[in-house]
């Protein structure tokens, strides 16, 4: 009887909700948002679900939002801890820290365009969404490396965590808007050297007991 492949476990975390406004870009290279009181007991309750898992190692996007997040878990987990700074969310070049009625505003025709092909258009000076998926892809393919057959938790953002799961599943590109990924939630794929597996999407502390709510 064939011996079943032993896979590398990663179990990632989206930092809890941000002091910023919802229809406002990030700009991470000019501001930090911390969390909110509510995205900090979303942090704890990230802790808690994680608290009897024999996990091994943490890795951490250097922003406060994140590292925020990842304080209560490194906390209760005691485990080694790395910040990882190509985990970071995506840049949107000339986009970044405006509002989307200013960018309808300001940039008609480019806001039209993004809204028919987000997956092709590309602001002045921004990611694309390709390279945003190789950036991400490729520091969780090293740190999977790094820790064959181990558990690691992950804690970044939505759209780091969306491009994971559509590369795992080898999902059209187009699809990774349709995967919800809410703050302080669990996502977990068991990497493979033959396939990768999604063994839930979007765990959150009041639906534990049904992780798989995979809305996609």
């Amino acid at each position: 009887m064939r011996e079943k492949e032993k896979s590398t476990r990663v179990i990632f975390v989206r930092h809890g909700k941000p002091d910023f406004p919802y229809d406002r870009l990030y700009c991470d290279e000019r501001e930090d948002p911390v969390l909110t009181e509510e995205g900090k007991l979303q942090a704890q309750a990230a802790a808690v679900m994680l608290g009897d898992e024999p996990v091994d190692v943490i890795y951490v996007s250097p922003m406060q939002r994140t590292q925020m997040t990842a304080r209560p878990i490194i906390d209760k987990l005691q485990v080694p801890v790395h910040i990882d700074a190509q985990l970071k969310e995506r840049p949107f070049g000339s986009w970044d820290g405006l509002y989307f009625d200013a960018i309808q505003r300001d940039f008609p025709e480019d806001f039209k365009a993004w809204k028919r092909d987000p997956v092709s258009f590309v602001p002045e000076g921004g990611e694309s969404i390709q390279d945003h998926m190789t950036r991400i892809t490729g520091a969780v393919q090293r740190i999977v490396e790094s820790h064959p057959g181990e558990l690691i938790v992950i804690v970044m953002h939505v759209g780091p965590i969306r491009m994971c799961v559509t590369d795992a599943l080898k999902m059209p590109l187009i699809g990774y808007r349709q995967l919800t990924v809410d703050y302080g939630s669990l996502t977990r794929i068991d990497y493979g050297k033959r396939q990768n597996n999604l063994i839930y999407l979007n765990r959150q502390a009041n639906n534990a007991a049904n992780p798989c709510q995979a809305q996609v």
